[in-house]
């Protein structure tokens, strides 16, 4: 199996180099041992077990891809149980794990792969299928998703400004278009941002400084919930900036964002993974694409100044444009 991933408007990084995508799957219906043998027979890689709760396969190009019980108290134990012990096999962990399995997700995290190399990602996501993965649709509980971890082109205010436009433009259809499971959206994870941060982020300006895009972020958005999470990216700008102001642990610096709306449907032998990044990709092109940015945002300013407002935004149109145009192309 091998789908079609969507070219990036901005294929390189702000080094000259091919931009890289990491990917973060949640899914159920199996144990670490059979996921990892699933992972590490489909990528030819070699199983690292760290502990009952997570372990790693090496990837001979790309790196450690981590699978791992999704329940922080469960790795935290597991981590110390072994270090007490001094076994790899835990009577304690096993029930545990057994018990948390039914509820709390595995995760696969990939490592960061180049935009031009993510069909490697098809052979992953057919092993697990054929292992017995469960997603998002196979209960009423499995709310799981797929996050998208995409690394900037640069670092500037412009880019900066150009995605966090884009997508507050594109929220709401990508709802649509990924066709978010009503119980993922019933969840606090996945909120869309607030209206008085969008109307902030659709009033700036050229001048606008990276610290004011962090300062409001932080004002409206001091949390990890949302569709498109910037903490992890503006902590990787601005350590001390967001430290401050976000004491969650969880928050880790990196140059990339953190998109969250995607569906894990892994149990569906049609499911693809590319047709996540396909839906995202809309996102990169309208921010490459100035003209129609701005005017998507005045678009959005007249929309936004009517009291009531019972049409779908006009601008949803010209976004499944841009979907189709990257399908056919």
């Amino acid at each position: 199996m091998h789908s079609k991933y969507a070219k990036t408007a901005w294929p390189l990084n702000e080094k000259g180099e091919p931009r890289t995508v990491g990917f973060e799957l949640e899914f159920a219906g199996l144990d670490l041992k059979t996921a990892s043998n699933a992972l590490a027979n489909a990528l030819s890689g070699e199983i690292e077990l760290d502990t009952q709760a997570e372990c790693k396969v090496r990837h001979p190009q790309f790196g450690h891809f981590k699978i791992e019980l999704d329940w922080s108290f469960a790795k935290n134990m597991a981590r110390r149980r072994l270090q007490e012990q001094g076994a790899s096999e835990d009577m304690v962990m096993s029930l545990m794990t057994d018990l948390a399995r039914q509820i709390v997700p595995l995760e696969i995290v990939c490592p960061p792969i180049p935009v031009s190399d993510l069909q490697v990602l098809d052979i992953m996501v057919e092993s697990l299928q054929k292992a017995g993965a469960l997603g998002t649709s196979d209960s009423l509980i499995y709310a799981f998703g797929v996050h998208i971890n995409a690394e900037l082109p640069a670092f500037d205010s412009e880019t900066l400004v150009a995605y966090i436009q884009a997508y507050c433009l594109a929220q709401n259809w990508l709802i649509k278009a990924h066709e978010v499971d009503p119980v993922r959206r019933l969840t606090p994870y996945i909120d869309s941002y607030p209206k008085r941060y969008v109307q902030a982020v659709m009033a700036y300006t050229e001048a606008v400084s990276v610290s004011q895009i962090i300062d409001d972020y932080l004002e409206h958005n001091p949390t990890r919930n949302r569709g498109m999470d910037l903490l992890p990216l503006f902590k990787y700008i601005d350590d001390a900036r967001v430290s401050a102001a976000v004491t969650d642990e969880r928050v880790n610096a990196r140059p990339t964002f953190h998109y969250r709306l995607p569906n894990c449907e892994i149990e569906n032998p049609d499911w693809e993974l590319s047709h996540c990044w396909n839906i995202w990709c809309v996102v990169e092109h309208l921010a490459a694409d100035p003209v129609l940015l701005t005017s998507m945002c005045k678009q959005w300013t007249v929309y936004n100044d009517n009291l009531i407002n019972l049409k779908e935004e006009p601008w949803h149109q010209e976004l499944a444009h841009i979907y189709e145009n990257l399908l056919s192309v």
